[in-house]
This record gives structure tokens, C-alpha cells and sequence, in this order.
């Protein structure tokens, strides 16, 4: 039994805590009035022996005490609180005491103390006859068996206080048979077939001179027991031991408060492992206690902070605002629109919001073009937050929440409130009155489950608050907001600068980009020979371009560096019912060479192009000739080298044949050189394949010479997260 047992000293450091880690122990207020003790943790709450008034036609009482006898009930626990206790079993309940209990094969095993003799008489119930013993009983279809003597019961000596193993394989007791050590000595009895071996004295690591009894076994298998042992604080006190292979750990006294100057017995631990449940007389009569294993309230407490939500927005004017019917506007996020170049703008609450810089048209409220993008991500401050005003009066019923507290990653498991007036509460939501005025200040304290060590964290903060009398003639006035910035320095109530560039694009970088208005996006391909595109192709081009970051395709018109001729554009756009068409910016792509690639940073590489004849295909095929193998491996070591790097992959032929035919063939061939990569090593999500066959000539078709120049395929970097659109003209 010892070695099926055996665990590590360490766990008792564990279930009696360190550092920090205090006990808390409170009556547990179960309704009616009774002497309970001996409680055992079954399913959501606890069996326990009670002397209570019954409402039973039979009344049987203890003729020395004039008490009833003792019998078991079941208490449920919600919450930490214990509903009124009902009779554990009819079947299991008799004239006589019912004592002690244990369970094993997840509730449906018990075996409980008992008086051997169910008398006719209580007088009779005395000497040998009212000797206690131990009895059985399984749970069958929702009934509890007729009771099973111990085989080892005996009218010469009691055999009482059972805790079995989970499984039921092992039973430990106490008793005063022949060969105990002291008065009542812990025996073990291990299961053999039906019946049980003879019991077997736990030896003098445990047993004493005195009297050891109220054993039961803890969630990590330690053993605890009650003893009147020399040393203790009181009469009874709690020890636990641990197995160490064929001896006992030595006997360790569980710490103040759970052991005092009275008697102390019956542990049982609640289904979370961390708090215990025991009995005592600490408070005149025997009453359950509970045990909390928790740290000490109010650490480390910080003034609340508040939360600020408001920002400045400036933008410089654009130029096309002099030349062209357009007014900047700001989107802010929250259905906010505002139609300046600086806004000043509180939010609501905390959150992300995407604020866009546009210019729009003035003569129909379309988005003419988005200067810029950029989410707002505004978060509280990581606190425990006490909802109340700053101001209250006196004799008022207040009502206190932490409903607006920032935890992340904290599982809460209890609020305690020091209101600063002498008062403690607990709970998520209290209510509380101010009877003086003055100035309080109110401390909230969450604390969090235990993790996995058994540690507990806790978040304390305070908030100062002013109590008015109630009968004085003055209004109540909030105490000025302040808030901390970054580098700690508190600041009066005003907006706060925006943690990105506003501006987006520099004026000088609009100015030097290529605009078009985009018509739409769409996730699936489109042919530019859709009906969609039949009238605005009578007047320009369409062109298409693959977006990396969305993984969308854009398609444009009109492009030009002109904003004037930009805006008739629009204009056109619109009258044709494009309703969400928009100006598109795209900064111009620089070329790199073989060469400079193995020193490049990582910016030095974003938006830029690799422009390369060397990539070589077979005729009318999308097969990789082997003299490709040099450049591909070169672009290998790059991706390895720099993993926030992204390849479009653009293949380009020359005009030899249909544009359906070429834009497939290019496509296959962007494929190839993309499963080529893969096939060394690189992930095939960061490449992405894109044929153009013969649209993007830049060279003469008319030659050889030109029409080789065209067959290339083209590398366009990207950097995650800033990528930009590319073209594919048909």
C-alpha cells in the first residue's frame, strides 16, 4: 500500500504554500442548527456527520446528552456557500449513530462508522452493544445496498473513522485493538477478492503514545489524521504524511490558522484541489470550517489611472485641393466623419479603429482618393478598475463593480474591496454607505486562480474618493481627471498625439506617384473581356493588378500623373455607375540588379525589382532548362537569409501567338519557377505566381532581339505587411 502511495516531500510543501501564501479559515455558515464535524468532499459538495432536529416520527436521543444521535447528510456547496443539509440515505440511516464516512469508485463505494447493535431500546445501546465498527454499501440503480459488516469488527474494541483509496483497494482506520501503540492507533487493510486482509498497524512514524484517528486521503495522495500528540497548539491537531517507500515520511503539522487551541480534525479537500474543508470546536461547538489558500490582501497597490481616449488628427493640405473641387475629410473609425484638416476626437471606449485621410469630391461626396490608412489601437491601462464616481454623499447606497478592469490573461477568481472606512467586502459587484464625510480611499484587490505551481497573482488598485454630508447645501464636484503619459508624467485631461504618421505619404512622394482610379477588387480572376468592363473600355484601358496583402485583384483606368486629367477620369468612372470606384496610388518600382542582391537590407529590397533573361523555359513550354538553376538558387539564399521577404513571380512572353494562349503559358511558367523553389526549401506562401504573357512588352516585337528581351521573367519584392499592388495588362 505504501509504495502505491509514494510521492515526493515536495507536494507537501506544495498543499502547505510558501512565501507569500497565507490560509484563510471561516466558519462554513450551513443553515439550521447542529453540531457537524468529520466532512468528506462527493461530487459538489460534502457528506458530513451532523447532531441535528430531525422531522421524524421516531425521535431517538442520547440518554446521557438528551441530543439526537448522529446521522449523515449531504451538503451542497454553489459558489463557496452551503444550502441546507438533507439526509444522505434512507437506506443507510438507523436508530443508531452514523458516523464518520469515505468514498472510492467515484461515489458509488462508501464505508461509514457505525454502532455495531440496532437495539430495540437506547438504554440497551451501552457496553459492547453500542461499540462502534465499520460497514459497506454500493450503489446500485440510485440505492445504497443493505449495509456490510467489516469482517474485522468487534465488540471488544471500536474500529472507526474509515478513508479509502479511489480505487477502494485500501482502507486505513482507526482503533484501539490489542497491539496499538497508544489509545487509538491508524490500521490499514488492503482488498483480497471479497473480502479484506487483517489489519496491519501503520508502525510509529505515524501512531504515537496518544491517540491518532480521522485519517483521509488527499487529491495527491498524502495521508492526513488528527492527533493529540505532545507539541501540538491544541487537543486534536491535523498532521499529514507521505509514503516513503516502505517507511513514513515524518508526521507535519498542517500550519496556523487551520491548527488552533482546540480540536481540530476531518480534512477533506474540495474539488479544486486548493481549499479544504475540516472540523472544529474553535467556536464553542463542532462546526465545519473552510480553509483558502490564498496570498495576502492589498500588495502592492497603485493609484487607478485614467483611461485617456482622445487624440489630435492634423494633415498638411493637398495640392489638388487648389486646382480641384476636393476638401479633405477624416474617417475616424467609429462612424465619425469629419471634414477639416485637424480634428481633435475622443472615442468611446477602447478598441481598434481604422482612421483613413481622404479627399473627396465635393460635388457628390465620393472618395475622389485614401491618403492613408492606419488602425488606432487604443487599450486601457492594465489595472483593477473601481467604477464610482469622485464625488458621493453620505447615507447613500452605493453600488461598486470592477466591470471596466483591463486583465489580459488573467483568470479572476476573487474581488475584495477595502472601502477605506473600515470596511472589507468581497465580490465581483457590493454595495456599500459612507456614514462620515471626508476623503476615502477605496483599495480593490483581484486575485487570480492558481496556475499550474500554485501560485497566485493579485492586481491592486486605489481610487480616492470625496464623501459629502448629504445635509450640507453644495453640489457634488468631480475631482480634476488626470492621466499618465508613456514616460510617467501626469498630464491634465487633452488629447494625445496619434501613435502613427497621419500623413501617410509625404506631399513630395504623392507628387512623384502614378494614380489611377480603381473600379473594384475581387478574390477570383476576371477576364478584361467581362460585360463589366464593355463601356469603360470604350474610353481607356483596363488594367489589372494583383494585391499580395489582400490577395485581391485591382482593376484600373486612367493612368496618369496629372491630377486634373486624374479627376475627369473619376468623374467618367462615376457617370458610368463604378459607385466604388477610388484613386489609386502607386509609387514607382526601381530595378536591381543580380549583383546587389547579397547586400541588401531588408528595406533595401522592398518594392523593388528583379528584372532577368536568365530564367529559360523550352519552346512553347513552361519546362525550367537547367541553366536556370544559378539564378533560382541565388533568389533561395535570399529568402532563407530574409524571412519577411515576399516574390511575386511575373512571367512575360513575347507576341508570338493569341493573348489567351500567352497569358497561359506565362502563367504555367510563374508556376514552374514557383514549384522549383519550393522544391529547394522556400515556403510556397511567400511566392506568389502571376503570368502576363504578352501585354508588358518592353522591347520591339518586330525583332528577335526584342521579342527575347520580352520572354523574362520578372521578381517583385515585397517586405510582409507593406505590400503594394501589381499590374497585369491585357
Amino acid at each position: 500500500m505504501r509504495t502505491t502511495l509514494a510521492l515526493s516531500l515536495c507536494i507537501i510543501a506544495h498543499l502547505l504554500g510558501s512565501g507569500q501564501v497565507v490560509h484563510e479559515v471561516t466558519p462554513l455558515q450551513i443553515p439550521g442548527t447542529g453540531e457537524d464535524y468529520a466532512p468528506v468532499w462527493l461530487d459538489s459538495g460534502f457528506v458530513m456527520c451532523s447532531v441535528r432536529e430531525g422531522s421524524g416520527a421516531i425521535d431517538f436521543r442520547n440518554e446521557e446528552t438528551g441530543k439526537p444521535l448522529s446521522d449523515l447528510y449531504w451538503v451542497k456547496m454553489t459558489d463557496g456557500k452551503a444550502a441546507a443539509p438533507i439526509l444522505f440515505s434512507t437506506n443507510l440511516t438507523s436508530v443508531v449513530n452514523e458516523g464518520p464516512s469515505t468514498f472510492a469508485q467515484n461515489g458509488a463505494f462508501i464505508c461509514y462508522t457505525r454502532n455495531l447493535t440496532l437495539p430495540k431500546r437506547m438504554s440497551n445501546l451501552r457496553g459492547s452493544d453500542g461499540q462502534l465498527g465499520l460497514f459497506f454499501s454500493h450503489l446500485e440503480n440510485g440505492m445504497w445496498t443493505a449495509p456490510v459488516p467489516f469482517a474485522y469488527n468487534s465488540p471488544k474494541y471500536a474500529v472507526m473513522h474509515p478513508a479509502l483509496t479511489p480505487t477502494g483497494d485500501t482502507l486505513v482506520f482507526a482503533s484501539n485493538m490489542p497491539g496499538s501503540l497508544g489509545g487509538m492507533d491508524l490500521y490499514y487493510s488492503v482488498r483480497s477478492g471479497d473480502g479484506w486482509t487483517a489489519p496491519q498497524n501503520l508502525g510509529p512514524a505515524v501512531n504515537g503514545q496518544n491517540n491518532e484517528a480521522y485519517p483521509s486521503f488527499g487529491h495527491h495522495g498524502e495521508l492526513y489524521f488528527s492527533s493529540d500528540r505532545a507539541g501540538g497548539p491544541g487537543g486534536l491537531d491535523i498532521y499529514s504524511v507521505l509514503p516513503m517507500g516502505p517507511e513514513w515520511s515524518l508526521p507535519a503539522a498542517l500550519p496556523p490558522p487551520i491548527n488552533g487551541a482546540n480540536n481540530d480534525m476531518g480534512v477533506t479537500h474540495m474539488a479544486d484541489g486548493q481549499t479544504l474543508l475540516f472540523s472544529s470546536d474553535r467556536t464553542g461547538k463542532e462546526q465545519i470550517h473552510m480553509v483558502k489558500r490564498t496570498v495576502p490582501k492589498f500588495r502592492n497597490c497603485a493609484p487607478q489611472q485614467q483611461n485617456n481616449y482622445c487624440y489630435a488628427f492634423k494633415v498638411r493640405p493637398h495640392a489638388a485641393m487648389r486646382s480641384l473641387p476636393l476638401e479633405h475629410v477624416w474617417d475616424l473609425g467609429d462612424g465619425t466623419r469629419a471634414t477639416s484638416l485637424a480634428v481633435d476626437h475622443c472615442y468611446q471606449s477602447a478598441g481598434t479603429y481604422t482612421v483613413r485621410s481622404m479627399l473627396v469630391d465635393k460635388r457628390s461626396g465620393a472618395i475622389f482618393h485614401t491618403l492613408s490608412s492606419n488602425d488606432l489601437i487604443i487599450t486601457d491601462h492594465t489595472q483593477a478598475c473601481i467604477a464610482i464616481d469622485d464625488t458621493v454623499r453620505t447615507g447613500r447606497m452605493i453600488a461598486l463593480h470592477p466591470g471596466l478592469s483591463n486583465l489580459p490573461e488573467f483568470e479572476v477568481a476573487e474581488h475584495h474591496w477595502d472601502m477605506g472606512d473600515g470596511s472589507l467586502l468581497s465580490g465581483s459587484a457590493i454595495v456599500h454607505q459612507f456614514k462620515a464625510a471626508g476623503t476615502f480611499e477605496i483599495r480593490l484587490d483581484v486575485l487570480s486562480t492558481p496556475d499550474e505551481q500554485g501560485a497566485i497573482r493579485n492586481q491592486c488598485n486605489t481610487k480616492r474618493v470625496v464623501v459629502l454630508d448629504r445635509f450640507r447645501d453644495h453640489e457634488d464636484l468631480q475631482v480634476t481627471a488626470v492621466y499618465q503619459d508613456a514616460f510617467g508624467k501626469s498630464h491634465a485631461f487633452t488629447y494625445q498625439e496619434l501613435p502613427f504618421d497621419a500623413s501617410g505619404l509625404t506631399l513630395d512622394e504623392l507628387e512623384d506617384a502614378t494614380f489611377s482610379v480603381q473600379l473594384f477588387t475581387s478574390k477570383e480572376r476576371l477576364s478584361l473581356d467581362d460585360p463589366r468592363f464593355a463601356e469603360i473600355r470604350k474610353f481607356y484601358p483596363v488594367i489589372e493588378r494583383f494585391d499580395p496583402h489582400s490577395n485581391s485583384y485591382l482593376y484600373l483606368v486612367g493612368e496618369t500623373k496629372t491630377m486634373d486629367e486624374l479627376y475627369e477620369v473619376f468623374r467618367k468612372v462615376k457617370e458610368l455607375q463604378f459607385l466604388d470606384a477610388e484613386v489609386f496610388a502607386l509609387n514607382e518600382e526601381k530595378l536591381v540588379d543580380l549583383s546587389q542582391l547579397d547586400f541588401a537590407s531588408l528595406q533595401d529590397l522592398n518594392n523593388k525589382k528583379l528584372r532577368t533573361n536568365s530564367i529559360h523555359f523550352a519552346f512553347k513550354s513552361a519546362t525550367l532548362d537547367s541553366a536556370s538553376s544559378p539564378v533560382l538558387g541565388q533568389l533561395k539564399q535570399l529568402l532563407l537569409q530574409h524571412k519577411e521577404l515576399m516574390l511575386v513571380i511575373e512571367a512575360h512572353t513575347d507576341d508570338i501567338g493569341g493573348v489567351d494562349y500567352n497569358v497561359d503559358l506565362a502563367q504555367q511558367r510563374a508556376q514552374s519557377v514557383v514549384n522549383e523553389l519550393t522544391a529547394l526549401g522556400v515556403n510556397g506562401e511567400r511566392l506568389i505566381p502571376i503570368g502576363h504573357g504578352k501585354n508588358q512588352p518592353i522591347a520591339s516585337n518586330r525583332t528577335e532581339e526584342g521579342r527575347a528581351q520580352n520572354r523574362r521573367v520578372e521578381f517583385r519584392m515585397v517586405v510582409k505587411g507593406e505590400e503594394q499592388a501589381f499590374e497585369r495588362t491585357r
